[in-house]
């Protein structure tokens, strides 16, 4: 916090007791194998070394940067929310690598209104945030904030730069390891599911071909048109468990890039919902003149994955966009009527080969290719639990 100017002897003795601070935070810290209990660490030594109202740990992710850790706890929908990387202060400092100081956020053209105005956001006036730089890799933004303005002076950003430059390493290293540990969980979900999902459909279509050459003859016009149809019906679930696999595989390893170009969305709903599995149970309310600044491929293949989802599940799909009062950009609400998704379920539902309890077989690849496609175009995916019953998924563009 701003205090009166000191002496060159205080300044040394500050200096001393910030590397003795920093030592021992490394040691506290320890070998960094998981990641909360080094995010904590972290946290306490940020109140030990600065004074500030409320201060988060940001790690960058495929959907953009979110928080990872908070003192105080954050509200519920700033924990949910998605910063698009080069977006407001935090996600300047991620694309920059630069530290960024905002005297008072209400005033700063930099500043997403909307996110500074989001829940446990709002009271919050000073805002500084330092990036977390691993390896020559921006990973994440260490950030404080007060509900004073112009709270924060170059004594705090050279403590926070300090913890940070302590830090970074620490916290890759817990991400790298948990990482391995999730892929090694993800390996033996997607071997167990694998297994499942693609021996039905080949055992479907090895048991026909096997019938119709061995009971040629024995064999109707009619037996045969049915038993080639579930053969078609097979090969194309095959298809598509194949195409799932591959675009998440090609978007994450960065084949797919986006081309964003200006679009019309009435008219790519209405391609959506042609493509549909069922265009019958999907319908469309859009303004005429509605556009957005995105790929449209990438837009319509996230956008079909979501009105499949909602058929799965509901038997119904309604695509209703419009301008969101509170960004003043675009958003796009795909619902159904179903029996919606369950609160222990809402995050699990974004993570790979996770599949609700009455779905369709699949590979639980939709929702979270949805996610990170979402992410790669700058749009916020949001789960809401609308009154009337049932799920929506909202995308929120860019204003």
């Amino acid at each position: 916090m701003r205090a009166r100017a000191a002496s060159a002897e205080e300044r040394l003795a500050r200096m001393i007791e910030l590397q003795s601070l920093l030592a021992r935070v490394a040691g506290e810290i320890g070998p960094a194998l998981e990641l909360q209990p080094v995010l904590a660490t972290v946290l306490a030594a940020m109140r030990r070394l600065v004074d500030f109202k409320g201060g988060t740990i940001q790690l960058v992710g495929p959907d953009g940067v979110r928080v990872a850790a908070s003192d105080p706890t954050v509200s519920d929908d700033v924990l949910a929310s998605r910063l698009p990387v080069g977006s407001g202060i935090s996600g300047r400092v991620v694309s920059t690598g630069e530290a960024m100081y905002s005297p008072d956020l209400r005033t700063d053209d930099r500043v997403d209104q909307a996110q500074a105005r989001l829940g446990s956001n709002a009271p919050s006036h000073s805002y500084l945030a330092v990036p977390l730089v691993s390896l020559g890799k921006v990973i994440g933004v260490l950030q404080i904030d007060s509900n004073e303005i112009d709270a924060f002076d170059a004594d705090d950003l050279d403590v926070l730069r300090g913890l940070a430059a302590q830090v970074a390493g620490a916290i890759e290293s817990a991400q790298r390891n948990e990482s391995v540990l999730q892929l090694e969980r993800l390996k033996s979900r997607f071997l167990a599911q694998v297994s499942h999902e693609l021996r039905t459909p080949l055992t479907i279509i090895s048991g026909f071909v096997h019938t119709i050459l061995n009971y040629e003859g024995k064999l109707d016009d009619r037996q045969q048109r049915q038993m080639l149809h579930r053969i078609e019906a097979a090969t194309s679930r095959l298809q598509t468990l194949i195409e799932e696999m591959l675009t998440v595989t090609q978007f994450e390893a960065g084949a797919i890039a986006p081309r964003p170009v200006t679009v019309a969305l009435t008219e790519l709903l209405a391609q959506v919902r042609d493509n549909a599995l069922e265009p019958e149970l999907v319908t469309v309310r859009c303004p005429p003149d509605l556009e957005v600044f995105v790929d449209p491929k990438l837009l319509r293949l996230a956008i079909g994955h979501l009105v499949d989802n909602a058929l799965k599940y509901a038997g119904d799909a309604e695509l209703v966009a419009g301008v969101d009062e509170s960004t003043n950009g675009p958003f796009l609400d795909v619902r159904d009527h179903g029996p919606g998704i369950p609160d222990e379920m809402r995050e699990a539902v974004f993570e790979s080969f996770t599949r609700g309890e009455h779905s369709e077989p699949g590979m639980g690849l939709g929702l979270p290719l949805v996610r990170m496609m979402a992410g790669g175009l700058g749009v916020r995916v949001e789960l809401l639990s609308p009154a009337s019953g049932g799920a929506c998924f909202r995308l929120l563009f860019p204003a």
